[in-house]
């Protein structure tokens, strides 16, 4: 599994509630995800196989637990916001969301 692949050109045409985020990662299967967030998951009762990273330049008003829409050329579906991380890169900081696909 290549964690580095993303939507590259495609990255404009994304929203998430209706923000366009700097890069997004291609759909991920859940296996991957820590312990701790299946167990999250498990006991909250959502169906989630698959999750993503959606990146952004600027802190976003998503809150953990928090239900989304995530859409792809007009495409929407429901996510579910496990985690936000801030992260430090080449420089410059990102703020990271952690959703998981609701099956």
């Amino acid at each position: 599994m290549n964690f580095e692949e993303h939507y590259g050109e495609l990255t404009g045409e994304i929203e998430l509630n209706g923000l366009v985020p700097y890069a997004n990662s291609m759909p991920i299967h859940k296996c991957f995800l820590g312990k701790k967030f299946q167990k999250v998951l498990k006991k909250k009762k959502i169906n989630i196989e698959h999750f993503m990273n959606v990146c952004f330049e600027t802190q976003q008003d998503f809150t953990e637990g928090e239900l989304l829409t995530w859409s792809l050329q007009g495409e929407g579906m429901d996510v579910y916001a496990i985690e936000c991380k801030q992260l430090f890169v080449k420089g410059k900081h990102f703020w990271v969301y952690c959703v998981g696909i609701i099956e």
